[in-house]
């Protein structure tokens, strides 16, 4: 009877500390990196791409893929297209179709996109501040004279904004969030948007 009650608590504590045990989002312009990472377990890339725009590299212990969302977008049909060509009189044979690829936007991914990119801003709402560093030069020396006290007044152990002279804009900010937290999203946005969720 105590080894199951040790092991029922066990298990909760453990179930307990997934939930409440905090992942990051990490951003940093100055190098163009962004990603999330939980545990060191669990991590996901942003990398920009010039073909792709962004790609999403995921990793997992002994395992990595890559997502493609935008590649997702572009559907490449194949139509047959008649050649305005005439059969030559002494050929018999029809005339063959020549091959074209078209491009069309996939309507059916574009929803997909709109209705996940709501989940996806109100997850990035929920996000707890930790770090942000910001180093903005508006171009202006007026405005950016004008900048330096308001920035002055926000500026914390966590949040540090500066101005500069030297045309250069960065932003490094360090985010929080937890599994507990966007389980109570995910569950009103389901709730919330079924009818939706259904026709996918």
């Amino acid at each position: 009877m105590i080894v199951l009650v040790i092991i029922t608590v066990s298990v909760l504590l453990f179930i307990s500390w997934i939930l409440f045990v905090p992942f990051k989002f990490y951003i940093d312009t100055t190098v163009n990196r962004y990603f999330f990472e939980w545990l060191g377990l669990f991590k996901v890339d942003f990398i920009p791409d010039e073909l792709e725009i962004f790609f999403i590299k995921v990793k997992i212990p002994f395992y990595h893929f890559n997502i493609y969302p935008i590649r997702k977008l572009i559907v490449e049909e194949i139509e047959k297209e008649e050649s305005k060509e005439k059969e030559k009189r002494n050929r018999k044979e029809p005339v063959k179709k020549k091959k074209r690829i078209v491009r069309r936007i996939n309507k059916k991914e574009v929803k997909k996109l709109k209705l996940f990119s709501k989940l996806g801003w109100k997850v990035f709402k929920a996000l707890r501040l930790k770090k942000l560093d910001v180093d903005i030069d508006t171009g202006d020396v007026i405005n950016n004279a004008r900048l330096i006290p308001v920035f002055v007044q926000f500026n914390t152990n966590r949040i540090n904004l500066r101005v500069n002279y030297q045309g250069s804009v960065s932003v490094i900010a360090l985010l929080e969030h937890s599994v507990f937290r966007i389980l109570l999203i995910l569950v009103k946005f389901i709730y919330r948007n079924r009818k939706e969720l259904k026709n996918i």
